[in-house]
């Protein structure tokens, strides 16, 4: 299958507060996927950095395997 979504190693903290912590997921075509878990988990945070709304401290993603962007 094709990987539409690839996240390696992203983390992503505000202050002292680490929001992201080495995150690393395959989203396959045909996969379907849910975000769960507690205030304060990343779940938005996560979001806003595969949109390019938010930069990564540290770590990359990649839209089907680097076609249509990707975060250094």
């Amino acid at each position: 299958m094709s990987i539409v979504l690839n996240i390696k190693d992203l983390s992503k903290s505000y202050g002292n507060i680490k929001a992201l912590d080495n995150l690393s997921l395959t989203i396959e075509k045909g996969d379907i996927l849910g975000l769960l878990g507690p205030n304060g988990s990343g779940k938005t945070t996560t979001l806003a950095i595969i949109l390019s709304i938010l930069k990564a401290d540290k770590g990359k993603f990649e839209w089907f395997e680097g076609k249509y962007g990707k975060n250094p």
